[in-house]
């Protein structure tokens, strides 16, 4: 999500994301070169690419 407004100096852009297990939404800042949410999910988890993850069943 991209918010343009005069708040900051440069646009916000948000990662949303919904925890699978209590539906709560959570909304974190991702810097503005990150160009798609597969970017800025790596970007949160340090580098992992969502692909790595592991699925605990």
């Amino acid at each position: 999500m991209k918010i343009e407004n005069n708040i900051d100096i440069e646009p916000i852009y948000l990662l949303k994301m919904t925890c699978p297990s209590t539906g709560h939404l959570h909304a974190l800042r991702v810097p503005p070169k990150v160009c798609s949410a597969k970017e800025a999910i790596s970007w949160v988890n340090w580098g992992i690419d969502p692909e790595e993850f592991q699925v605990q069943t």
